[in-house]
């Protein structure tokens, strides 16, 4: 045992090592490339200065980019730990839909809606379906992991189905909408990062502090309750901190998906299944995917844009199939 926990601890050094570096190098990209041509020298000024494009904008969605992939990540680590659903993510569970909708209905319903409000009420929307998802589940019993995964799959699905209703009802205005549902980083400025990183780093450090609890909460009812966890109350703290940082990305930068669903299964492939080794490693890959998924949808097509959401999708998607098609593979 203590060998395999070893090996393991040795591999999450040198991933987190590289990953880090991976992500210092693709920050350094981002803030160089864009629609508007800048060079090096540009940057550094820019920096050294804090002022002129790179600090006002480019500086500001790199830094939501990263909050955003780890506030994702963590909220997906935490769901599939609390559920013990390998297919919970906050995209897939409603929290995401949740802050859509509201999103949708600000937009298309109140065009007078002051555009500055519009983070409060995705952040709104996303607390609001959580709780729904939650109290729906509940029963005297408390809340069983089955039964709160595919509460959120229908309310989900037909928060969604809201949505397409609305974008159908309002189509000649549904343009701004559809951009913020597929999440976008588009004129990110630093009053955004001010939104969010707050949620990041309490949440980050209650998620990571919690890692004993995750751990626990893998194994069956009994045993859990036989070790003294009152199993109620750290499911329902542990789905509020998710909640919370899956909100608070979805108020700045709109719903992007899969980074829930896919880093968590990622980070245990490459550093097992305990939460200690898992959440931190989950947050840097999360940053590190939407990064490079905002970067990817800057350059490929300048100088329209691709919303980042699209780019963690087309990625995500194929990886996802393969860790499936994997795990079949591995039964036989």
């Amino acid at each position: 045992m203590k060998q395999y926990v070893g090996q393991y601890s040795k591999r999450f050094a040198v991933i987190m090592v590289g990953s880090l570096l991976l992500l210092a190098l693709l920050a350094i990209i981002a803030l160089r490339l864009g629609a508007v041509p800048t060079t090096f020298a540009q940057v550094i000024n820019d920096l050294w200065l804090q002022d002129g494009l790179i600090w006002e904008y480019r500086v500001p969605r790199v830094l939501i980019a990263i909050f955003v992939g780890i506030n994702m990540a963590l909220a997906g680590s935490i769901l599939q730990g609390v559920t013990r659903n390998p297919l919970a993510a906050p995209d897939i569970i409603g929290i995401s839909a949740g802050g859509g909708l509201a999103s949708v209905i600000m937009i298309l319903v109140v065009p007078s809606f002051p555009q500055m409000m519009l983070p409060l009420a995705a952040f709104g929307g996303a607390v609001f379906a959580g709780m729904i998802v939650y109290f729906v589940s509940y029963s005297r019993g408390g809340i069983k992991p089955e039964r709160l995964a595919l509460t959120g799959v229908a309310i989900s699905a037909g928060v969604q189905a809201l949505i397409t209703l609305l974008i159908v009802g309002y189509a000649l205005n549904a343009a701004q909408a559809l951009v913020w549902l597929k999440g976008s980083l588009y004129a990110r400025s630093w009053q955004h990062v001010e939104m969010i990183w707050p949620w990041t780093l309490v949440g980050g450090l209650v998620a990571l502090i919690a890692y004993r609890q995750l751990n626990l909460l893998l194994l069956n009812e009994e045993t859990v309750r036989g070790l003294g966890m009152r199993i109620d109350r750290t499911r329902l703290l542990l789905l509020v901190v998710s909640v919370a940082l899956a909100g608070s990305s979805v108020a700045v930068a709109g719903t992007i998906g899969f980074v829930g669903l896919v880093i968590p299964h990622a980070a245990r492939l490459l550093v097992g299944s305990d939460f200690r080794l898992l959440l931190p490693t989950s947050a840097v890959l999360g940053a590190l995917l939407v990064t490079l998924s905002d970067l990817v949808g800057r350059v490929v097509m300048p100088p329209v844009e691709i919303p980042a959401g699209l780019v963690t999708a087309l990625l995500g998607a194929p990886y996802f199939l393969y860790l499936l098609l994997r795990r079949k593979a591995a039964k036989f």
